[in-house]
């Protein structure tokens, strides 16, 4: 369901401070009136109250690099599951099944969108991509960019991944990643996407390959014109054919044996070869 979040500025963080709290009696029944009777302004009270919790994490994951709005609308989608799994009758409050629903759907956005290559979907993995940086702060030697092998393992152990998985993501995260559209320096203003070379064929070539084609295609008819029926039968099925006629099924086809089928195509291609030479009046190399 659309909510009115649905386009973000930084009045939405200055709006989440200033949301009223609901009391837990009001609560409940703005839920009880979502889930039952799917009242969209029950919903939209609902999620004004806890707006601030979905900014509130969309910030504690900013480092990442994607967008503040992005993250906040992932956390808004949280809220959402939440509300239709939540159970008022234990009566707890929304905001404690809530935050677990919130970061979970924002770490998920994270790891669908922050890089191009995989960063692993278990459990391990995941608390590997999202705590290696505290653990790093805890145990590394903060004058080194890089951690030690002694510090890997430790690592390893503590989130029960293997070393090289812990010291291929310290290398991702540290180096982060690439945008095509990210400027090389600031003289001359290109980007990388600038430097890549495209090699796909110009207009000119794309016409030249078109225009080459169509006339070795004029000269192949037209020698074909130079064999007689039985060659011309032959050729077209073996060789123009996308999928290609055996010398058995064309033999039983023509009423002769596969061998006699193999004697005319090797004499028909002979044929074939020396017309089109001449048609074209060109040397060997044409066929190359």
């Amino acid at each position: 369901m659309a909510t009115k979040y649905n386009i973000f500025s930084n009045k939405l963080v200055e709006f989440s401070k200033k949301a009223a709290i609901l009391e837990k009696d009001d609560e409940f029944k703005l839920i009880n009136d979502w889930r039952d009777n799917r009242n969209p302004k029950s919903l939209q009270k609902i999620l004004d109250s806890y707006l601030r919790l979905a900014v509130s994490y969309a910030r504690k994951y900013s480092s990442y690099g994607l967008s503040i709005d992005d993250l906040i609308h992932e956390g808004v989608l949280g809220i959402m599951h939440a509300l239709d799994k939540f159970d008022t009758s234990k009566d707890f409050r929304l905001s404690t099944y809530a935050s677990w629903w919130i970061r979970a759907s924002i770490q998920d956005y994270i790891l669908k969108n922050w890089s191009v290559v995989r960063t692993g979907s278990t459990a391990s993995q995941k608390a590997l991509f999202f705590n290696l940086k505290k653990i790093k702060q805890q145990i590394n030697d903060v004058s080194r960019d890089f951690m030690g092998q002694d510090e890997i393992n430790q690592v390893s152990n503590m989130l029960n991944v293997k070393s090289i998985e812990v010291q291929n993501m310290e290398s991702r995260l540290t180096g982060g990643d690439l945008h095509l559209n990210q400027t090389v320096d600031d003289e001359s203003g290109n980007d990388l996407m600038s430097l890549l070379s495209d090699d796909r064929e110009n207009p000119e070539e794309t016409y030249e390959s078109y225009n080459d084609k169509k006339i070795k295609s004029n000269y192949i008819n037209a020698a074909i014109d130079t064999l007689n029926d039985r060659e011309k039968t032959i050729i077209r099925l073996r060789k123009f054919k996308e999928k290609s006629i055996t010398l058995d099924e064309l033999g039983k086809k023509l009423k002769i044996s596969k061998e006699r089928v193999r004697q005319i195509e090797t004499k028909a291609l002979e044929k074939l070869k020396k017309s089109i030479l001449e048609i074209s009046q060109q040397n060997k190399e044409f066929f190359i």
